[in-house]
């Protein structure tokens, strides 16, 4: 049997509950047109990694650990709401920044170690952003800009919980079981925390 799968790291209580004010005045709001995302399905996906065996998930578990012990959660900040593309926009999504460039590095050693398996997950360089909206017909340009111009708070939160997920595709929406979740080892922790 195969499971659809893919790996993200949890949102932070305090970016959550701020994109979370936004989600449940905007989906109240404007209901036509946008599919919002569930508040419970709000992550920052690390790789997407499409049809998994189940025989491999034990495995893939393991090898997750593996690499998540080796790091410390990252410290990142949002720039604020984005539509994406510019042009046609098909997505809504919190930009996210980061000084640790940590982060990439290990995007490529969870794109090496699934390609160990067998997989050829999805290939698009890391782009650090939670999806909250997916647009399905054109919105009107006013709201447009008040998604754009509507502000985050521009502190830093640790990423520091990391989940392997299996996604069902049904008709009102995808629904995201936790296969397994880790949270990165306290000590690193506190050293990013007093960076």
């Amino acid at each position: 049997m195969n499971l659809r799968t893919f790996i993200a790291l949890e949102v932070p209580e305090p970016h959550k509950q701020a994109i979370l004010a936004y989600l449940g005045s905007w989906s109240r709001l404007h209901k036509n047109g946008i599919n919002w995302v569930k508040p419970e399905n709000l992550h920052l996906t690390m790789l997407f990694i499409g049809d998994t065996q189940s025989g491999d998930i034990p495995q893939l578990q393991e090898a997750l650990f593996n690499l998540m012990i080796k790091r410390a959660g990252f410290r990142m900040k949002c720039l604020g709401f984005e539509l994406f593309p510019a042009r046609e926009p098909r997505l809504i999504w919190v930009k996210l920044d980061t000084a640790d460039k940590e982060i990439y590095s290990f995007a490529k050693d969870l794109n090496r170690t699934v390609r160990e398996f067998g997989y050829e997950p999805d290939a698009k360089p890391l782009k650090l952003h939670i999806t909250v909206g997916r647009i399905k017909v054109q919105q009107p340009v006013w709201l447009e800009q008040e998604i754009m111009q509507s502000a985050l708070p521009s502190e830093p939160a640790v990423y520091d919980e990391i989940t392997l997920y299996q996604s069902m595709l049904k008709p009102d929406g995808p629904v995201y079981t936790p296969l397994q979740q880790y949270r990165m080892i306290k000590r690193n922790q506190d050293k990013i925390l007093e960076d």
